[in-house]
């Protein structure tokens, strides 16, 4: 869920986020850092979502590169386009197929694992 997805990058920036309160902890801690609104806290989270929110822990870098080799590139948000461009030029995200990226549809575990282990590396 995105509050889930907040959790994890509250703890990565050093807070503790545990306990019967850690959903209200984490959506502070994303909101005060700027790295979402906090709203939809039980909504799953979505590709562009969690790129987007890794670009702006990340301090929101210049993007260069190009979205056009994926033919849904046109289906990225407006607000997730520099995130996505950002995520696919460091190796963050890579498609959810040869030729797709597949932003709006809701990140895997999986997914979200390999996408932070990117993040970390990148």
């Amino acid at each position: 869920t995105r509050a889930m997805f907040w959790a994890v990058l509250a703890r990565i920036d050093g807070e503790t986020v545990t306990g019967a309160g850690w959903m209200d902890e984490a959506r502070a801690w994303a909101v005060t850092s700027g790295v979402s609104d906090g709203t939809n806290a039980n909504a799953e989270i979505t590709r562009q979502e969690m790129v987007t929110m890794l670009y702006r822990f990340a301090g929101s870098p210049a993007v260069t590169g190009s979205l056009s080799g994926y033919t849904d590139a046109s289906s990225v948000a407006g607000w997730a386009t520099d995130a996505m461009t950002w995520a696919v030029t460091n190796g963050v995200i890579t498609g959810a197929s040869e030729t797709t990226l597949a932003p709006g549809a809701n990140a895997t575990r999986a997914q979200a694992a390999a996408i932070l282990m990117r993040f970390a590396e990148a």
